[in-house]
């Protein structure tokens, strides 16, 4: 009787050494899965992270390019008003560019690339004219041409680049220094805006002005 109990006691612990090792097994497995999940889903964030400092690093030289390019246009209209005045609007791109020995900035047509990093950026800038209202003065909303404010532009530039939404910016130059023409004709005038000196005609007149010709008198 002895000899067969032990053998039964044999058996039983032979299987609770199965049930166990089962058990680790299983266990193991699930906290394989587990780490995987964890792993997985940090990657993905971690990824995720990386793009989007990228896209904001980008975008941020995308800004400083827009800036950049809208500084130049103020030092093309300082250098001479009717260098931006005279230019095709709004759909016609230019891109700033200086000009040597003196490198003086000016405007040509077209769209320029400019390659930083690994991204490649392409900038353009469009012009437009500027009305204003005739009893606020203020700034509209929509160009009125009857209301066209010949010392004011709009200017805006766009830098757009592959995996980013473009940047535009925008702003309004003025002219603030101005030039006197001597007139000496009053046969014809050439229409308001802005003139190029030397012009000895006038812009415009009332048409109450008499302009014949004739004699004063003083006493």
């Amino acid at each position: 009787m002895k000899e067969i109990k032990c053998q039964i006691s044999n058996t039983k612990q032979t299987g609770n050494s199965r049930a166990k090792r089962g058990s680790l097994l299983l266990e193991l497995l699930i906290a394989i899965s587990v780490l995987a999940v964890i792993l997985s889903v940090g990657s993905q964030a971690m990824f995720v992270s990386i793009q989007s400092g990228k896209i904001s690093g980008e975008r941020d030289v995308a800004i400083g390019l827009a800036s950049e390019a809208l500084e130049a246009v103020r030092g093309v209209a300082d250098e001479q008003w009717q260098n931006v005045y005279d230019l095709t609007k709004s759909t016609q791109h230019y891109y700033a560019t200086s000009t040597a020995p003196a490198g003086k900035w000016t405007l040509a047509e077209g769209d320029e690339t400019i390659a930083i990093n690994i991204a490649t950026y392409t900038r353009y800038i469009t012009i437009d004219n500027v009305s204003r209202d005739d009893s606020t003065r203020e700034i509209e909303n929509v160009y009125v041409p009857a209301n066209d404010d010949p010392n004011t532009q709009k200017v805006l530039v766009t830098v757009s680049w592959t995996g980013g939404d473009p940047v535009t910016i925008s702003s309004y130059i003025f002219r603030w220094r101005n030039k006197v023409c001597k007139q000496t004709d009053w046969s014809g005038g050439t229409g308001s805006g802005a003139k190029n000196c030397p012009d000895m005609s006038y812009g415009s007149k009332d048409t109450a002005i008499d302009t014949a010709g004739g004699t004063l008198k003083l006493q």
